[in-house]
């Protein structure tokens, strides 16, 4: 079977059923790689979307140093 690209102006009805049937294929292969990629995509963008909304920016209204200083004061020394 000759390339359908390369003959544009070439009929369907002179073709054979079993090159019909190998250009169906193709094209029904063509569609579901890009669409399966098309889905691919957008699940990735939502999955990362998704995660990025999961958290929050941090929001806190006390200066840098309170925020050290509330650190420091919070950690406490153990016994091992």
């Amino acid at each position: 079977m000759e390339n359908p690209q390369s003959m544009p102006e070439r009929s369907l009805s002179n073709l054979k059923v079993a090159d019909l049937e190998l250009l169906i294929a193709k094209i029904v292969k063509k569609v579901i790689k890009e669409e399966t990629q098309q889905q691919q995509l957008l699940q990735s963008a939502n999955s990362s979307q998704d995660f990025s909304e999961t958290f929050g920016s941090w929001e806190d209204t006390r200066s840098t140093e309170e925020i050290i200083d509330d650190i420091y004061a919070s950690r406490t020394v153990g016994e091992m």
